[in-house]
């Protein structure tokens, strides 16, 4: 049996809600000369973990139109749609290279596997392959493509992509780029992502998240989580499910699949993705750009919930935390170190 190892995935795609639904803006009230920021009604309300998010101090500051996915690897590659390109970012001196060109509205979010950005677009209904040492795109493959919250996986030998609307999942041989496998699954499976030797597509419609072995290409467990499921991540040896309706965060032990553990986010229906790295859970929604919750088994709580403007997609590497805020065209780097160092006032 082939030894499968988990993609660097950037999780996810956006959902977008006014912000003023979920928080209110800084108030005119004077102390010690600043504006005294006016506290949610949304997010939990436990001393010391709301904080306001212009308390954090990015690293650095790129200003990019519509942000979206976020990618890391060599490079850190973040989608345009408006743009119909994805610009590349170089980790160590922060700034922006020449952009990925000759798309059509890319969606669905994009993974780097054999060496290469796949990138769906929904315009062209195709998935460019870019070859990510020589900066070019290198094939463009006519098999559909879906947006969904995030639509590509990889496997040690497949690339995996929910390729249209009716939720086929197919498999991609990196080797001649073609489709070897389909899978059909429920309607309006939004995400899928590669973790704990098996795949895991969120369902929303079944308030469902499904286990595939992408060796035998068979749905394997189905297991029951919280409304309306969007985003997937793994550590701490399980499984995270992001579940939007309610605003809630499902932690499922890959051993029983069974739910073990309900985090409540208290931000209902604000859309949003996760990852993890650096040792915590980390998420975004509108109206709280960040939220970073404490994993370990004898704590799982949320340790820190930032509000304010924004909220949309980021992805973790080592030191470093990469944030969209769509609103503003802005990505921000920011070191999760210091993250953790700001405290609410």
């Amino acid at each position: 049996m082939r030894v499968l190892f988990a993609a660097s995935l950037s999780l996810a795609a956006l959902c977008y809600l006014a912000p003023n639904a979920l928080w209110s803006a800084p108030g005119k009230t004077e102390n010690a000369g600043k504006p005294v920021p006016t506290a949610p009604k949304a997010g939990i309300k436990t001393p010391g973990i709301q904080i306001p998010s212009e308390l954090l101090k990015p690293e650095a500051q790129l200003t990019i139109e519509t942000p979206g996915w976020i990618t890391t690897g060599d490079s850190v590659f973040v989608t345009s749609r408006s743009r119909d390109s994805v610009v590349r970012v170089d980790p160590k001196t922060n700034k922006a290279l020449d952009a990925i060109t000759g798309l059509k509205q890319p969606c669905g979010g994009t993974v780097v596997a054999f060496s290469s950005l796949w990138i769906p677009n929904c315009g062209a209904q195709t998935l460019t392959r870019y070859d990510t040492k020589a900066n070019k795109i290198i094939a463009t493959l006519e098999i559909g493509a879906s947006d969904g919250t995030m639509v590509l996986a990889a496997t040690s030998d497949s690339v995996w992509m929910i390729t249209d609307s009716r939720t086929t999942l197919s498999r991609i041989d990196p080797a001649d780029n073609k489709v070897v496998g389909e899978i059909r699954l429920p309607a309006n499976c939004n995400s899928v992502a590669f973790g704990e030797m098996s795949l895991w597509v969120t369902c929303p419609a079944e308030n469902r998240i499904l286990r595939i072995d992408p060796v035998t290409n068979l749905v394997t467990k189905r297991v029951e989580v919280s409304a309306g499921p969007r985003s997937a991540a793994f550590g701490d040896g399980s499984v995270w499910v992001l579940c939007e309706k309610e605003g809630k965060v499902e932690r499922i032990d890959p051993k029983t699949n069974k739910v073990v553990k309900t985090l409540d986010l208290q931000v209902p229906g604000a859309g949003g993705n996760m990852a993890f790295g650096e040792g915590f859970l980390w998420i975004t929604q509108t109206g709280f750009p960040l939220t970073r919750v404490d994993t370990k088994s004898e704590k799982e709580k949320v340790a820190q919930q930032f509000w304010g403007e924004g909220g949309g997609l980021l992805s973790v590497s080592t030191g470093a935390i990469w944030l969209s805020n769509p609103g503003k065209g802005t990505i921000w780097r920011l070191d999760p170190k210091r993250v953790i160092a700001t405290l609410a006032e």
